[in-house]
């Protein structure tokens, strides 16, 4: 989440150039969503209604996809990065912040490997190894990660494959414990109230990491409306996303315990 200002996840086009509006947009819109859904947890679980849990649950299908958009927006700004291990690392120092506060103030809702951790990590991977992955053309590594994001889907269900089609169980030494749950390797149990773990996820990220470099690549060639302006404000939560994700949470729940209280 950074400008020139280091303050959002997808930096500036840079020096002379100009930005790409049209992500901002998409990823304010994307943050914008995941706060109505954090909003309704909320309502399901902590400040309960009946109402807000049967919305919460009938928007499970759409936040996979919201999540999805999230993931590949994160990494194409990788593309547009001046560096993505600094920008990496800081993320997973606040994410494990968040485990740490959610671990003790919430311990059956804690988080031990959510969206921040995933887009830390992610970005640290391609950082350390970004010469390499430049090196691999985008036609071979965007239907590879296609394919390895699809055939892993399903890993932290212990197999590999397409659900329904062909399902290979996963070595029952990979599920006796948790050891392994960065990479969705968990047994029967575990808990985390946000997670998403690298397998699938790291090749959604990697693969908005290539479509970041075309985009780069044909900058010169993208419609005008990739650049116009017209929701200013929309932009500018684009350009803020860590600092309303980080804050978000708070004021929605100091809102919902004073609504709560008011109305009793």
């Amino acid at each position: 989440m950074e400008q020139n200002s280091h303050s959002n996840l997808i930096p500036d086009s840079g020096a002379g150039k100009r930005r790409i509006i049209f992500i901002d947009y998409f990823r304010g819109i994307a943050l914008i969503y995941m706060i109505f859904y954090h909003t309704l947890f909320d309502l399901a679980y902590v400040v309960p209604k009946e109402w807000g849990r049967a919305l919460y649950y009938a928007n499970e299908d759409i936040v996979i996809f919201d999540t999805s958009s999230f993931i590949l927006l994160a990494g194409i700004s990788c593309a547009f990065s001046r560096s993505n291990l600094r920008r990496g690392g800081r993320l997973l120092a606040i994410a494990m912040a968040f485990t740490m506060v959610t671990a003790f103030f919430f311990p059956g809702e804690a988080i031990y490997f959510g969206i921040l951790h995933l887009l830390g990590t992610g970005m640290v991977l391609y950082g350390a190894f970004d010469e390499f992955f430049k090196k691999l053309p985008a036609a071979i590594m965007l239907p590879l990660c296609v394919a390895v994001f699809a055939l892993t889907y399903c890993v932290s269900n212990g197999f590999v494959g397409i659900k329904g089609l062909f399902e290979i169980p996963l070595p029952q030494e990979l599920l006796t414990n948790n050891l392994l749950y960065p990479f969705g390797f968990i047994k029967a149990g575990f808990m985390s109230v946000d997670y998403v773990p690298l397998l699938p996820w790291f090749f959604l990220f990697l693969g908005g990491a290539y479509i970041g470099g075309l985009i780069v690549k044909y900058r010169e060639k993208l419609p005008n409306f990739c650049y116009a302006d017209p929701l200013p404000w929309l932009g500018f939560i684009g350009r803020h996303t860590l600092i309303v994700y980080i804050i978000h949470q708070p004021i929605i729940l100091g809102v919902l315990y004073c609504i709560d209280f008011l109305v009793r």
